[in-house]
């Protein structure tokens, strides 16, 4: 927020007479309505501005929102002015209640890195603020005088406002677009750690083939001790023996020749066993990267911070937990809706047998592809979330870019055939397009 844009700011909102309410819609987001005339006061750090926009509201109950509520909804504008050569604008207000009126002042700090919005009364005595300051020189908390930040030049380049509504409209776009980025950035980063950490755990993966002679090596040394116990004493360590082809074979060993010959056909058999399982851990590895590779290219392509803390939510909470605890299915949650989604043929499964009748379950039509169940818990479901679920069941399905019809039903209307194999009926497609 540049000094000259705030004092040109000052004198339109000059004009308004009321506040009809100033409330906090994001952690670190007011809205102020102004003669039913909304503004967007956003106090993020190092991103401050104000504009016009339709956001996603949060609902707060701290000691700072029922101050902003019991000072602000429905006071009269007494001024409106900027702190000499500090980028802080103040409302000073006038509130009638039904036995009291109250006289304030809310301080909106645009100040880069430590911005911040203060409520204090008519002698400047901090009510309350977004946030308090304890270890600084200037100490920002309840019951104490607000000491106002010092003046320094400012070497802002005058740019005249001319139509102040697209003033507004440019600044979001400017803002949302560089907030976006930041957090495209920061989350693409979480995906490029994790799709690292998979690839290095399967590179590093052994060998069936080595395992396998690895163990082809122990059977033939305890079939060779075996054949040759009976002139063996059981307290050597340390021979030649001839294997089954005449070839001379050194032995040293920690234990009896029998001991020993158990011992390799043990090792043999753990071996022969890990050798096996290298593929189902192979494949579940490659599933999960599969996954992560798939939410990195949503990530991408998400349009606003709405979506993109849909598909990586930043705040570890039981939400997050869901999805760390079954790595046969991703959960998400869109509009307060569970949306689940099949990461393989045994989490499909999972979702069809614990599914309610009464559950969106959506497909690809005619393709195999990943089953995803909308949990409605009885609600009315709308387009918006039903739209989401069909993207995500085509951004976590093997196919290639195009365009795909994606089917969806009640379950009640799906009948499963063999494991994840069903016939539907009562159906409804949506197109979706992957990029």
């Amino acid at each position: 927020m540049k000094y000259t844009e705030l004092l040109q700011l000052r004198d339109f909102f000059k004009s308004f007479k009321k506040i009809d309410f100033i409330k906090r819609i994001n952690d670190n987001v007011l809205e102020l309505s102004l003669e039913r005339q909304k503004f967007i006061f956003d106090l993020s750090r190092g991103n401050s501005a104000i504009y016009t926009a339709d956001l996603s509201v949060k609902t707060y109950n701290a000691p700072f929102d029922f101050m902003l509520k019991k000072y602000f909804n429905h006071a009269l504008i007494k001024d409106v002015k900027v702190l000499e050569n500090n980028r802080i604008l103040c409302f000073h207000t006038l509130t009638h209640k039904s036995y009291k009126s109250y006289e304030n002042k809310i301080y909106f700090e645009f100040t880069g890195k430590n911005t911040n919005a203060i409520v204090t009364d008519e002698k400047e005595m901090i009510i309350e603020a977004l946030r308090h300051i304890d270890k600084s020189y200037r100490i920002v908390k309840p019951n104490v005088i607000l000491e106002l930040l010092k003046p320094y030049k400012m070497d802002d380049k005058y740019e005249k406002i001319v139509d102040f509504n697209l003033y507004f409209s440019e600044k979001f776009k400017s803002i949302n677009e560089s907030k976006i980025n930041q957090i495209k950035v920061s989350k693409i980063a979480q995906m490029d750690k994790k799709i690292a950490n998979l690839n290095e755990l399967l590179s590093g993966l052994e060998k069936e083939d080595f395992l396998f002679e690895k163990a082809l090596e122990y059977r033939k040394k305890a079939d060779i001790l075996f054949a040759n116990l009976s002139c063996l004493k059981e307290y050597e360590r340390e021979f030649e023996l001839k294997d089954f082809e005449d070839k001379k074979i050194h032995f040293k060993l920690e234990f009896s020749p029998k001991e020993s010959a158990n011992l390799f056909y043990k090792n043999a058999k753990k071996l022969e066993q890990r050798a096996r399982n290298l593929n189902i851990q192979r494949d579940n590895l490659q599933e999960k990267l599969d996954f992560s590779l798939n939410l990195k290219n949503l990530l991408m392509q998400a349009k606003d911070e709405f979506e993109l803390e849909i598909l990586l939510p930043k705040k570890s909470s039981k939400k997050n937990n869901e999805n760390k605890e079954n790595d046969n299915i991703a959960n998400f949650y869109f509009y307060d809706f569970k949306i689940c989604v099949g990461k393989n043929e045994k989490g499909n499964e999972l979702l069809l047998k614990n599914a309610k009748k009464d559950d969106i379950w959506l497909h690809i039509k005619d393709i195999p592809s990943s089953h995803v169940i909308i949990v409605s818990n009885k609600r009315k479901i709308s387009e918006d979330v039903i739209e989401f679920a069909a993207k995500l069941c085509v951004s976590f399905s093997k196919l290639k870019k195009g365009s795909y019809w994606v089917d969806y039903t009640l379950r009640n209307f799906v009948k499963i055939q063999q494991k994840a194999f069903v016939n539907y009926t009562n159906f409804k497609s949506i197109n979706i397009t992957k990029d």
